[in-house]
């Protein structure tokens, strides 16, 4: 048996591993391969080996290129697919401006207050108090009782 191939010639170096012991330039393979193969034979397995090599390695190349630019393809496809978004948000900022300009000339100057353009109103009832008062509405004209009762 062939001694284990040392870790670091493993795929994530990238070195190539030894030939396997059956391989005609190994040591002590050659006889088995001889009596199974003509020498042209040999030959010709050979050199489909080194083009099928050869060809692995040109495409590992091509492949490492293609993994480096990578980053630089999924940035250009992320800023062209950005690029309209950030055309809305001007256009948008842009009518914001217009409106508040608008807003600030129909207002009178004293209802500026503390920097604001207008009074702030009294916050949205919580979703939870208006289904409360709608329940109640509903018991009361169930009921018939057209005004508000206190307990």
């Amino acid at each position: 048996m062939a001694p284990d191939p040392s870790p670091s010639a493993g795929p994530e170096s990238g070195a190539i591993p030894p030939p396997p012991q059956w391989w005609d330039g190994a040591p002590g393979g050659a006889d088995a391969s001889d009596s199974v193969f003509s020498p042209h034979q040999q030959t010709w397995k050979r050199e489909s080996l080194q083009r099928e090599l050869a060809a692995c390695r040109e495409e590992l190349a091509a492949m490492r290129t293609l993994l480096d630019d990578l980053p630089q393809i999924f940035e250009s496809k992320f800023e062209t697919r950005l690029q309209p978004l950030l055309e809305q948000k001007q256009r948008l900022l842009e009518g914001n401006q217009g409106l508040r300009q608008q807003l600030s000339q129909l207002q009178p100057s004293d209802a500026l207050i503390a920097g604001q353009l207008m009074p702030a109103a009294d916050p949205p009832a919580s979703p939870s108090s208006r289904r409360r008062q709608a329940w109640g509405r509903s018991l009361r004209h169930a009921f018939g009782l057209g005004g508000r009762q206190t307990d």
